[in-house]
């Protein structure tokens, strides 16, 4: 009697299983496995995309082609990201005459708290507004601070998510990346 009980709830639960197999896909369109998309990584072209300045200046990352570009994702709400940004803007006043750029992607807030941080602080590399996180979800970013390290050839070099993209880190990949560009 065990044996037929035991047989009866394997036959049971491989019918669920492909029940549900063939229900899955009408039930959750979206959940398919080929549908997958992964976010941006190393030795990868980045995606373009194209976001407006707070004075309404439309940036394209296409735009910065040719020189290696660091996309920063960042809120101001964020205090691992407000904590890295003043080495940010030291990396970019020593290698901006050589073409390095910095868009800082402001994304998650609601307000102007980012603008106003960022004005607040004299930051001068790029600000850029992701009111709508397009473009974060784009990159795929789900924490904050995301950087991306594009070289000049547009192809990733580096992802770092939280605190990694520290000023001494950044300014040793630009240096790599830059004596590349020079050979």
């Amino acid at each position: 009697m065990k044996k037929k009980q035991y047989l009866g709830i394997a036959f049971t639960l491989v019918l669920l299983s492909l029940a549900w197999m063939f229900i899955t896909p009408i039930l959750f369109p979206g959940a398919q496995a080929d549908s997958v998309q992964e976010a941006p990584h190393r030795g990868f072209y980045a995606p373009d995309f194209t976001l407006s300045s707070p004075q309404g200046n439309a940036h394209a990352l296409s735009d910065y082609q040719g020189s290696p570009v660091l996309v920063f994702f960042w809120a101001s709400w964020c205090s691992i990201c407000r904590s890295v940004m003043p080495g940010l803007e030291r990396v970019y006043q020593d290698f901006s005459e050589q073409g390095f750029t910095i868009l800082a992607v402001n994304t998650q807030d609601v307000t102007n708290a980012g603008t106003n941080y960022f004005k607040d602080r004299g930051y001068s590399y790029t600000l850029l507004l992701d009111n709508n996180g397009l473009v974060a979800n784009q990159y795929r970013m789900h924490a904050l601070p995301t950087s991306v390290l594009i070289g000049p050839d547009g192809i990733i070099t580096d992802v770092v998510i939280g605190s990694g993209m520290s000023e001494g880190f950044l300014r040793v990949r630009l240096m790599d990346l830059l004596a590349e560009g020079g050979d």
